[in-house]
């Protein structure tokens, strides 16, 4: 799941459940900015990660296209 603070001085709430095969961070990495929610796991799983460089060396062109798709995240 991941919980975030919606309002200064609260707690912060879930705001997203995920399932298999979700991902989670591209808007960080796109960003080049810290991650805006924190991510909680409720069960084992098994998690990949990519850095920056990594990340933007693997997307190429497909970049452009979840810039686009800022506003579904």
């Amino acid at each position: 799941m991941a919980t975030k603070v919606l309002n200064e001085g609260e707690a912060a709430q879930e705001v997203f459940n995920y399932k298999t095969g979700d991902y989670f961070g591209e808007l960080a990495l796109l960003r080049d900015a810290p991650r805006a929610a924190n991510i909680i796991a409720k069960t084992d799983l098994t998690c990949c990660y990519l850095d920056r460089q990594s990340f933007k060396r693997l997307l190429g062109p497909l970049e452009d296209l979840l810039q686009r798709n800022f506003s579904q995240y």
